[in-house]
């Protein structure tokens, strides 16, 4: 990986100031954003730094945000792949987030694999492939960075990133056991028997853009193809989630992985 532009999350946040009132009495500033905080019950203090990277899939240069812990890595990390609208608005929507897991030892990647394709309509097998290969190869860089075990590397991906990390986890090349899937659907059709592979789904009550049926019909072509699925729905309706929703799957997205990793290696 090439590291660029280094950001810590100390000076990512901006204070915001507020105009006086109309009688010109001044206001009282309110207090800057911490930054890394989601708005989450369970947040815990901020203990990590972001930086912008590049790392290189198919011979074309990757844009990614990378999480570090700034104690000892986990010895998991989490590659996290976007939505349909694309790295810019999504890191925005899922920085805090990201944030949070390093802070709490994951090491974190969050690839702009838009960069290796734009969607294209008329090359939808080559678009799929190039965004599966950059999920893979980011989670290669990521399997390579010290304290990681590369079994505990996961892919993670919401609506149109979970097709990309269905797609991933399942490529008959793929190293990957572990995957959750935020509003995904579609299906697969390569088989993982015998790769020990899990994936956690998870669905709203009814989204518009990806219905219940498809995340269903998604979990039972991975059943076939050989993985363990575990569904869970969602207290929320619609695909666009609020914040108490993202502060649920990011829970449940630990809790899958930690289930996993002491199913691994045994209780910490």
């Amino acid at each position: 990986m090439r590291r660029g532009a280094f950001f810590t999350v100390a000076v990512a946040g901006a204070a915001v100031l507020l105009s006086g009132a109309s009688s010109g009495a001044a206001q009282t500033p309110p207090s800057p954003p911490q930054v890394g905080i989601s708005g989450c019950t369970d947040d815990v203090p901020v203990r990590a730094t972001r930086e912008l990277i590049s790392f290189e899939s198919r011979g074309r240069d990757i844009r990614a945000y990378l999480y570090t812990p700034r104690g000892e890595v986990n010895g998991a990390a989490i590659v996290l792949l976007h939505g349909g609208t694309g790295f810019e608005m999504n890191s925005i929507l899922f920085d805090a987030h990201a944030i949070q897991l390093a802070s709490r030892g994951y090491l974190v990647m969050l690839p702009a694999y838009f960069d290796a394709a734009s969607p294209d309509q008329g090359r939808p097998t080559v678009t799929r492939r190039l965004w599966r290969q950059v999920a893979l190869d980011a989670a290669a860089a990521l399997a390579a960075e010290p304290g990681v075990k590369p079994a505990e590397v996961a892919l993670w991906g919401y609506s149109r990133g979970a097709f990309v990390a269905a797609d991933a986890v399942t490529d008959p090349n793929s190293p990957i056991r572990s995957a959750v899937l935020a509003a995904g659907g579609g299906e697969v059709t390569e088989s993982v028997a015998g790769r020990d592979v899990s994936v956690l789904l998870l669905h709203a009550e009814r989204d518009e853009a990806v219905p219940v049926r498809s995340t269903r019909r998604l979990a039972e072509t991975l059943r076939e193809a050989g993985a363990a699925v575990d569904v869970q729905p969602l207290d929320f309706i619609g695909h666009q989630y609020d914040l108490r929703t993202w502060c649920d799957v990011f829970a449940r997205t630990r809790t899958f992985l930690e289930g996993r990793a002491e199913a691994d290696n045994g209780p910490a």
